[in-house]
């Protein structure tokens, strides 16, 4: 039973997990002040760094989907893909956008509203103009496109190199020379690393979609909402993701996937018509616009004159998240993109969910603001004073049939939610695993194993909000979230490395794998 897993890096993974969420249980106050200080450090003094690689990022995405490069198909010419063009996409924005976009799509311009940037007056005209484009950005095009270069990285390696697996180390057996133990067990850290680093990733989804879950639940019951409460949310979620993972990726994730798009579409045509429709589209509209003209200023706005402290507690933060999340979720792109081109999967992963991601920053942010503007809902400050729960619940009871309402949303939650569980799963199993042949996947025991182990992390944080008084939950995840990516900032210039040393040997070569319509002319 224990033959294909790699025990050095499940150990490594399982002791790193175990390392984090302990100290939130077992001493919250001072963990959650040790989060807070290298939190600080790091979005204090770094701001630039990750400014510069979302916009570099960007330039990368844009030259891929219009060079000749974009052509470049994984698993070579004659591949073919794995699942439908709409399966494959809505796995791919389920696993990328996740349940945060339905939660930060509802609340983010509240924020936005009361601590704008560039040093706009809080509740002002200009306020609100900023607050939606501001959160477009952060879920756009240059939110996506660094998912890119490591995504095809992983891709193009796996699929056109032929190599045995998909664990960092052996994709990056062409730097990683030799067989010295310094070179072992510097490949067993690098493993380790990733998964842990996946799972970390999870903690902002997983933390707040399994409190807002229990927030909705408790409403619903006309119960109060305890830490009891909590945990069974998180229960009734491992249950239903067992159900999932049981099945292949094709059955499991590819049902689940289509059937929450369509459901989370149908909402959003509810809210869309049943609301304000002219002021949504109106106000949309302006926000697109507002994006497109701040882009450059966004992309490089450092806060370093100001210093309101919006780039470090919502740029840096975001970016800092994908950045944590690049090998995890490029693991699965991977997994799931054989026969894909590389402009098929840019143009997928950067514009297809950048307007999935848009969409909801429409209806749902749009719905909130004009109940704010317009029936004096102040949702902004219910958001600053009670958090992002209470300011949801409040949004969802403002709606026509709000009950169903509620419970569509729940369900939508509740489904991306175990989507993303049963893509950490697979991935971490497969990171964790040996021996398995290209097409084959982990043990279904083995993926639910780290399934239960994923939920760890929102339990983590639950036990952090009961214990610490008056600790900003929001704050606190979004300091985990960022600090995870040091010590994968590494392993992801060494992917890169190598991904870039093998394209350039393989255009030298002539041995890139194309089709043949479309084959790239190199003389």
């Amino acid at each position: 039973m224990l033959k294909n897993i790699n025990l050095p890096v499940a150990l490594l993974g399982v002791g790193l997990l175990f390392a984090l969420v302990i100290p939130m249980i077992v001493v919250p106050e001072g963990t959650a002040y040790v989060i807070s200080v290298f939190y600080d450090v790091m979005t204090i003094n770094f701001p630039w760094a990750f400014m510069l690689i979302a916009f570099l990022s960007s330039v990368f995405a844009v030259f891929i989907m219009f060079s000749k490069y974009g052509d470049i198909r994984l698993g070579g010419a004659n591949a073919k893909p794995h699942y439908k063009t709409f399966s494959w996409a809505a796995m791919n924005m389920c696993s990328a956008a996740g349940a945060g976009i339905f939660i930060f799509g509802m609340v983010e311009w509240m924020y936005y509203v009361e601590t704008p940037p560039f040093g706009i007056a809080p509740q002002s005209i200009q306020a609100y103009e900023y607050a939606l484009p501001y959160g477009m950005f952060h879920w756009g095009f240059a939110a996506w496109a660094i998912y890119l270069p490591v995504s095809l990285a992983l891709g193009y390696i796996f699929w056109n190199k032929k190599v045995d697996s998909l664990n960092l180390s052996d994709l990056c057996k062409s730097v990683l020379k030799g067989n010295s133990l310094p070179i072992k067990v510097l490949r067993k850290v690098i493993d380790g690393l990733v998964a842990f680093g996946y799972i970390g990733g999870l903690v902002c989804t997983f933390g707040l979609g399994t409190s807002i879950l229990a927030e909705l639940a408790g409403y619903l019951l006309g119960v109060e909402i305890t830490f009891g409460l909590r945990i069974a949310v998180i229960v009734v979620f491992g249950v239903f993701f067992i159900l999932s993972t049981s099945k292949s990726i094709a059955k499991g994730i590819s049902i689940i996937s289509n059937f929450n798009v369509k459901l989370a579409l149908a909402f959003f045509l509810f809210i869309l018509l049943a609301g304000p429709t002219s002021f949504i589209i109106n106000n949309f509209t302006m926000a697109v616009g507002t994006n497109i003209r701040e882009f450059v200023h966004m992309s490089f706005n450092t806060d370093a004159i100001a210093q309101t402290g919006f780039v470090q507690q919502w740029t840096v933060f975001y970016w800092a998240w994908y950045l944590g999340c690049t090998i995890s979720d490029g693991l699965w792109l991977a997994r799931v993109s054989y026969g894909r081109t590389f402009r098929e999967i840019a143009i997928v992963r950067c514009i297809w969910t950048t307007l999935a991601c848009w969409l909801a920053f429409a209806v749902l942010g749009n719905y909130g603001i004009y109940q704010q503007l317009v029936n004096g809902l102040q949702l902004s400050q219910i958001a600053m004073d009670s958090g992002n729960n209470v300011a949801v619940l409040a949004v969802l009871q403002s709606l026509p049939l709000s009950a169903i309402a509620i419970v569509v949303y729940m369900v939508v939650v509740f489904v991306t939610l175990a989507c993303g569980a049963t893509a950490a799963s697979t991935v971490v199993a497969t990171l964790t695993s040996k021996n398995l042949k290209n097409d084959e996947e982990p043990a279904s025991w083995y993926k639910v194993f780290w399934g239960f182990l994923v939920l760890l992390l929102p339990l983590g944080i639950l036990c952090l909000e009961q214990f610490v008084p008056g600790l900003n939950v929001l704050t606190t995840i979004q300091s985990v979230t960022s600090l995870i990516v040091i010590p994968l900032l590494l392993v992801i210039a060494l992917l890169l490395i190598t991904f870039f040393s093998m394209l350039k040997k393989d255009i030298r070569n002539k041995e890139l794998y194309v089709d043949d319509s479309k084959r790239i002319k190199w003389e």
